[in-house]
């Protein structure tokens, strides 16, 4: 008597590139934060850094066994910051309150922020990085839609 079990293979483009989107988007983020206040830059870093790659990251890794390889929750992260509606091991309503954190920590906050220092004081490097901080949430989103029904990994099947 065989069981199949279907285990995520890190797809190792999809791993680099969601998690180095995860890092520029929170980059971005600190950088409007620091042009409002060095303070409050350090503090939204030490924020985002820790609840996206501390807490969400372990809320997605809870445990080796839906993954074939063990990457410490860093591929179920990048399949989520892809846009992913499905994660071995995570209901789906799990899935969009890490996303809605996501967004509200990674875009609603800076964006906020960096609109009411623009209506303080105009700069065209402030219109800049609004205008980056938009174009990163737009593909993270239009990564979502795009991706919101396909599995991101690829499965292995083992016996």
């Amino acid at each position: 008597m065989s069981t199949v079990e279907e285990k995520i293979v890190t797809v190792k483009s999809r791993f680099v590139g969601g998690n180095l989107l995860a890092a520029l988007w929170i980059l971005l983020g600190t950088t409007v934060c620091w042009i409002v206040n060095p303070l409050f830059g350090w503090v939204f870093l030490g924020f985002s850094a820790v609840s996206i790659y501390v807490i969400i990251r372990r809320l997605l890794c809870n445990s080796c066994y839906y993954c074939k390889s063990c990457t410490k929750g860093f591929a179920k992260m990048s399949i989520l910051f892809l846009g992913a509606n499905q994660i071995p091991g995570l209901s789906k309503s799990s899935i969009l309150g890490m996303t809605s954190f996501i967004y509200v920590v990674l875009l609603v906050i800076p964006g906020f922020v960096l609109a009411n220092s623009i209506l303080v004081e105009f700069t065209w490097f402030k219109l800049i990085l609004l205008t980056g901080l938009l174009v990163i949430s737009m593909f993270a989103i239009a990564s979502r839609v795009k991706n919101r029904n396909q599995a991101l990994w690829k499965p292995s099947v083992s016996m």
